[in-house]
């Protein structure tokens, strides 16, 4: 019998912690549904990671923007494989120029993501809201289609979840 109650007990806390959790998640999705970014699209990006499930406000700051980092990594090398590809010096030109401008965004995003986990906020979301300008510039030098959006969104994300805590 105080097996089963002790089991019981313990299957109540879980799911006690799993609804807080998610009220977190939900509280901040629908703060940043005012922020140009779809609610949806925060769910699906929060819970594609599991320790959402677990983490505070700032925690979910940094997972977003640890998410951002590997899709601007993603970008990056696409923007190097554009200019190994290049066809022509004209197309070369242009790789060589996304590729300068979007340089220190991987490391300027992992910066954030440190700067977050020791608190400090005002300096990653003015890089974050840079970062995600970057994008739509080397968008009309090379052709980033899907990619190029899927960053923005991200930073997107990132950078009103980050506002979020001020």
């Amino acid at each position: 019998m105080k097996a089963s109650s002790f089991l019981s007990l313990l299957l109540l806390l879980c799911f006690s912690f799993q609804i807080i959790s998610s009220a977190v998640v939900d509280d901040i999705c629908s703060f940043v549904g005012d922020s140009y970014v779809n609610r949806e699209f925060c769910l699906k990006t929060l819970s594609s990671d599991p320790r959402s499930k677990t983490a505070d406000a700032d925690g979910l700051a940094v997972i977003s923007v640890e998410i951002a980092v590997a899709k601007a990594a993603e970008v990056k090398t696409r923007i190097e494989a554009q200019l190994k590809g290049a066809a022509d010096a004209y197309e070369k030109d242009r790789a060589q120029a996304a590729l300068q401008i979007f340089s220190n965004v991987v490391s300027t995003f992992e910066w954030s993501v440190k700067s977050l986990k020791s608190k400090f906020r005002s300096g990653p979301l003015s890089l974050l809201t840079v970062g995600q300008d970057v994008v739509v510039t080397i968008d009309q030098l090379v052709d980033m289609g899907k990619l190029g959006n899927d960053f923005q969104l991200l930073g997107s994300l990132a950078a009103a979840i980050v506002r979020h805590l001020h």
